[in-house]
């Protein structure tokens, strides 16, 4: 092999390497020039690193709070919520007057649990104290009399705040109903509407209205409705329009 045709393979290794870099570059590097050298030689530019251009995004979810609260039928919080009992009529016995707690399109107790209790929970009402009544412009009227049913006060240390009779009585099993609110996919297994019972100063100061068990949903909304109330009112209770009492819903985790 003469000087030229040495020449000529040398030259035509260098071009197949320089091809392959070229192929190389475009694969790893970006796009990269080639200039035109002289005797239609091509000359390889500058090789250039590009930096990424993507960018990781991350998002934090926390659970929300337990709670319990009384909404209208769009699952707006009501100002301020109320039971009202039927009228009775001044007796010279013991007598029963009846309300409904939780209607369904006003004032709903409604539930939230929004990845907070993965135990279950409890729902339960009381007086906002043990010593409170039903107050009224003339005579006051007891919730959580024990003697007698409530008809007559019994005098004992628990009740010695007050000498008045009376006894409020909570029946959740009755009549209630429980259902699922605006959360798609949930339900409402696991979850026990309580039997009824009544306030006894000392004894039972809150009653239970649901216990969620914990193999209930973890994650769900629930509305809770028709429970019924009954208070037993005393012999010879004055006549008056305005009794009147306080009481507040509590949710507590298991």
């Amino acid at each position: 092999m003469n000087m030229r045709q040495k020449l000529i393979c040398a030259a035509s290794v260098i071009g197949v390497f320089l091809a392959a870099a070229y192929i190389l570059s475009l694969s790893h590097w970006g796009t990269v020039p080639l200039a035109s050298g002289g005797n239609g030689a091509l000359s390889l530019g500058v090789l250039e690193a590009y930096a990424s251009s993507g960018s990781t995004f991350q998002q934090t979810i926390n659970a929300g709070t337990l709670s319990v609260d009384i909404v209208d039928g769009s699952y707006a919080s009501v100002s301020s919520p109320s039971v009202t009992f039927g009228a009775t009529t001044f007796s010279f016995s013991c007598n029963t007057s009846t309300g409904e707690f939780g209607t369904t399109s006003t004032e709903a107790i409604y539930v939230q649990n929004p990845d907070a209790a993965d135990n279950g929970w409890t729902v339960s009402l009381a007086a906002n104290d043990p010593s409170d009544v039903w107050g009224s412009a003339g005579t006051d009227m007891d919730f959580n009399e024990a003697g007698a049913g409530g008809c007559v006060d019994d005098g004992e240390t628990t009740d010695a705040g007050d000498a008045l009779a009376g006894k409020l009585t909570i029946d959740p099993v009755s009549e209630g109903y429980i259902k699922v609110g605006a959360c798609s996919g949930c339900g409402a297994g696991n979850i026990s509407i309580q039997s009824a019972a009544a306030f006894e100063e000392g004894t039972t100061d809150s009653v239970d209205l649901l216990i969620a068990a914990e193999g209930s949903d973890d994650i769900g909304d629930w509305l809770f409705t028709d429970v019924t109330a009954y208070q037993t009112i005393p012999p010879e209770q004055a006549a008056a329009a305005d009794y009147a009492i306080d009481m507040v819903l509590s949710i507590v985790a298991s």
